[in-house]
């Protein structure tokens, strides 16, 4: 039987559908555009989304036991339905703590990952939601340009304090879930190895190149009138006042990770150096 990975093009989703390819998996993995696909060569690209699955949906679905599901913006109550119709048996769904944290749960962020864990839960079929902490990955989107560009990092609140995850570890749980049944749960919340404030997590980027890159504080009016239209202003207000709420305190660290996969977190260290490239100067 298969393994279908939605978002098979997202930093876990390929990580994943690779992993569970190595492993000898029959494993599928979609993308709305299949053409923007590049899996393994083992891996089969199916073309599927999530919101209006159709007949495409039957296709990636046919011989299915498990899936891995991306979240979306917009009802997945079709595509469950249809999963479930042809028997699929186990799905691990990726959301966020934005769905249960304080002043997160109720905002935008949280409310999308809640709706799609409501949906995964009226679909009866059995499941484990994934809680994975701040991303390494979020320092390239946040970062990059600014440090190759300037040599700089311009940000509010840089003592609000993270536990960065690899997304490999992501990845390696996710695998694990679908392929073995030892630690399914309805939940399993996974942090990396220790709490950074995010000025920090800018020093061990430095570290890794060889520089020091200066932090710029801003105040979060400056960082609001920054933003250039990347990320919609409710959005932005949100990550800002998570941000702000975690200054001063130590971010929750735990061993699901290990437990898991039987090796520790990996640091954000071993991130940043197999990603120095994308923070190089230009």
């Amino acid at each position: 039987m298969a393994i279908l990975v939605t978002g098979a093009r997202g930093n876990i989703g390929s990580r994943l559908t690779a992993r569970l390819d190595a492993a000898g998996h029959p494993v599928r993995g979609s993308a709305r555009d299949s053409t923007t696909l590049r899996l393994p060569g083992g891996a089969e690209p199916v073309e599927l989304d999530l919101t209006d699955p159709g007949v495409a949906g039957a296709d990636a679905l046919r011989g299915v036991d498990a899936v891995f599901l991306y979240p979306v913006i917009g009802s997945v109550d079709a595509f469950l339905e249809m999963a479930a119709k042809v028997g699929v048996r186990y799905l691990v769904l990726l959301s966020s703590p934005a769905a249960y944290e304080v002043g997160e749960f109720d905002q935008p962020i949280g409310l999308v990952h809640r709706a799609v864990e409501r949906a995964v839960a009226e679909s009866g079929i059995a499941h484990t939601v994934l809680y994975p902490s701040w991303l390494a990955t979020n320092a390239r989107r946040d970062w990059a340009d600014q440090i190759r560009t300037t040599g700089r990092v311009a940000m509010a609140f840089g003592d609000a304090s993270f536990t960065p995850i690899h997304p490999d570890d992501i990845a390696e749980v996710a695998a694990d879930l679908l392929t073995r049944g030892t630690h399914r749960s309805r939940m399993q919340i996974l942090t990396g190895p220790r709490s950074l404030r995010l000025r920090d997590t800018v020093a061990v980027i430095g570290d890794v190149l060889g520089v020091e890159i200066p932090v710029d504080d801003l105040t979060r009016e400056q960082a609001l009138e920054r933003e250039d239209g990347g990320i919609p202003r409710p959005i932005l207000e949100t990550l800002l006042d998570v941000a702000e709420a975690s200054v001063g305190l130590t971010a929750p660290v735990n061993n699901t990770v290990e437990r898991i996969t039987g090796h520790p977190a990996r640091p954000f260290r071993s991130w940043a150096e197999a990603h120095r490239r994308h923070f190089q100067p230009r």
